[in-house]
């Protein structure tokens, strides 16, 4: 299990081929750092009716699993500048391939018919999972051909091996 620090999703490289997207959020409450249910960086977010960002799954019960195509929020729990936009938008990976570590998974969860992170290049999946006390949308293990869920990317360093981090590369082509 992981630990919620400061930055909790770093790309491996600074050079990145990736388009972001900035988006207003749904719930614009949700980019008040004082929120106790904050979208932090490194959460999984997707796209409304309303071509606003909403958490990827439903956060209120742990093991909901995301069932739509969904983006890493790259924006920093903290950060004041979307607070100054009436829109309160924030910042997702949107296209391309990029490898991140991220503090925000459960290597020991099995969501529906996922397993548990154990092996390089285990495909991954979005769901909510709970890291001390919250729940957030982050990365759990993916079940492979009995897995219905959408496949968002795939493990490249375990965090046994990788300071307790889990590193990934993205699951989309675009």
């Amino acid at each position: 299990m992981s630990t919620i620090q400061k930055v909790n999703f770093e790309p491996v490289s600074d050079i990145l081929p990736v388009q972001r997207r900035d988006l207003s959020l749904a719930d614009k409450s949700l980019a008040d750092p004082l929120n106790a249910a904050a979208i932090i960086d490194g959460e999984w977010l997707t796209i409304d009716g309303a071509y606003k960002w909403i958490r990827a799954s439903a956060i209120a019960t742990p093991g909901n699993a995301a069932t739509v195509r969904s983006f890493p929020c790259f924006l920093e729990r903290g950060r004041t500048d979307r607070l100054g936009m009436a829109e309160r938008k924030t910042t997702c990976l949107f296209r391309g391939e990029y490898e991140f570590d991220t503090r925000v998974y459960d290597a020991s969860a099995t969501v529906g018919s996922g397993a548990p992170i154990t092996t390089v290049l285990q495909p991954l999946k979005v769901a909510t999972i709970t890291i001390g006390t919250r729940n957030f949308t982050g990365l759990v293990g993916h079940g492979g051909a009995a897995d219905t869920n959408p496949v968002v990317g795939y493990v490249t360093r375990l965090p046994a091996v990788n300071g307790g981090k889990l590193r990934f590369i993205s699951g989309y082509r675009s």
